[in-house]
């Protein structure tokens, strides 16, 4: 969550309201200081905060998923694409979009994409991880927890830990 843009979003409906930030805090039951810290993205409130404030300035927090999104367009999911062209930069030999999905399905190594496999689990933003994951899931028509296990298994393999997260939790 950007909490800068928040922030600013929360400010200029408050000035367009023509509330002061102590008109805005008594309103929301916090204090002034907590209010500015908010609004300058400083101050990372909590969730009950958060809905008194946007409660008060008649504003709502959507929640989004782009993906379901693309899917009820009829689009098809980029993520498998996204995350095999950004790992075959800095390497030779491409790993295809093709082979990701099989690495992930299987849970074996290709032979020649040691380096851009763990390139995946190790450097990959999470959010995409999650969504090649969820794309292998459909794709092969299995639950998303079999291609964690997968995941996981071929971390170990490739000895790619990202700091803990891909351990055994099975």
């Amino acid at each position: 969550m950007n909490l800068a843009l928040l922030g600013s979003t929360i400010q200029r409906k408050r000035i367009a309201l023509g509330l002061t930030q102590q008109q805005l805090a008594d309103m929301a039951e916090l204090s002034r200081q907590s209010l500015n810290g908010i609004e300058q993205g400083t101050v990372n409130a909590t969730l009950g905060t958060l809905g008194r404030l946007l409660d008060v300035l008649g504003l709502v927090l959507d929640i989004v998923d782009p993906e379901a999104i693309r899917s009820t367009a009829g689009k098809p999911t980029r993520a498998l694409w996204l995350a095999a062209t950004s790992a075959s930069v800095s390497y030779s030999g491409e790993l295809t979009p093709e082979q990701l999905e099989q690495a992930l399905a299987s849970g074996e190594v290709p032979a020649q994409h040691h380096a851009q496999l763990a390139h995946v689990l190790d450097e990959a933003p999470l959010q995409l991880v999650c969504k090649v994951v969820a794309e292998v899931a459909a794709k092969r028509q299995r639950e998303p927890t079999d291609i964690w296990k997968n995941l996981r298994r071929l971390a170990q393999t490739l000895n790619a830990p990202r700091r803990g997260l891909w351990g055994d939790r099975s």
